[in-house]
């Protein structure tokens, strides 16, 4: 039994992609499909195959030579190193109330954080950022400051 050659006419190479011959020609125009090899007028199935995975997206390797999961472990693991980002995930009333309280320390009661209600401090608390005294007042915790201090720093590299 001999084994089918590796590189096909258009017609072939169409019917080995499930499509029209003219459609086929239509892919090669638009990328989709490689060019034949220069000088012929035949395609290597292996490159079909390549630009097949490639536009279903079931690529396994990027240029880089890793898979798109170890890229995207890569990438997670490089932005949870920057000490400078913010690490508790607070929305924008909470993480500008925290910095409000980061550096004006009369901002200790409700009444005096203009906008903010119990809901944003029971955030800040839960998070362990602001502390709450037995008196109504909230405290900044060191926890609190450092955040504040990494949330400023990415407002102003805006």
């Amino acid at each position: 039994m001999t084994e089918p050659p590796r590189l096909i006419g258009r017609a072939e190479a169409a019917a080995y992609c499930g499509i029209t011959p003219t459609c086929f020609s239509m892919w090669v125009s638009s990328h989709k499909m490689p060019p034949a090899i220069p000088g012929t007028r035949k395609w290597d199935k292996r490159a079909i195959d390549a630009k097949l995975d490639e536009i279903s997206g079931l690529s396994t390797k990027t240029v880089s030579g890793e898979t798109d999961l170890q890229k995207w472990r890569r990438k997670r693991d490089e932005r949870n190193e920057d000490p400078d980002r913010p690490k508790h995930g607070l929305d924008k009333r909470a993480a500008e109330t925290l910095v409000a309280m980061s550096y004006n320390t009369e901002l200790k009661t409700l009444d005096v954080l203009p906008g903010v209600g119990p809901a944003t401090m029971r955030v800040l608390v839960s998070k362990g950022l602001v502390n709450e005294e037995p008196d109504g007042q909230f405290l900044i915790t060191e926890a609190g400051h450092a955040e504040a201090v990494r949330i400023l720093a990415k407002m102003m590299h805006r």
